[in-house]
Formats: C-alpha cells, structure tokens, sequence
C-alpha cells in the first residue's frame, strides 16, 4: 500500500511540477498566441486563394460575356 502512495505521490509531483515551472516563463505563455498568428495566417492565405478564384471566375465570366455578344451581333448582321 505504501509502495502505490509513494508512486501515485511521485506521479502526481512530475504531472504537476512542469505547470508550476512553467508559470513564470515567457515562452510558455506566447506559444498559444504563436500557434494562434499560425492559424490566423493560414485563414488569411486560404481566404486570398479563394478571393484570387474568386476572381478568375468572374474574369471568365466577363471574357464569355464579351464572346457572347461579339457572337450575337455577327448573327445579327
């Protein structure tokens, strides 16, 4: 009994001892808000990538509009 005290007290002390170490340092405090920039940048690049199909499909759409008329006013004449 004293033998599975003394491992669950030794268990318990090396779960807690990295939180408290790390309460005062620095870097442990920015990573959450570097893994947040990460995840901001990447949102921002998937969001350019969709603007810039965005984009080319209205390019499309103005190049087969033009194509279009260009077609009908051939047939009208």
């Amino acid at each position: 009994m004293k033998r599975i005290a003394t491992i669950g007290a030794v268990v318990t002390a090396f779960a807690v001892a990295p939180a408290v170490a790390s309460a005062g340092n620095v870097t442990a405090q920015s990573k959450p808000q570097v893994k947040a920039q990460v995840v901001g940048v990447q949102i921002a690049k998937v969001q350019r990538a969709q603007a810039a199909i965005s984009m080319q499909r209205h390019l499309v759409q103005v190049a087969q509009a033009k194509r279009f008329s260009l077609l009908f006013r051939a047939q009208g004449r």
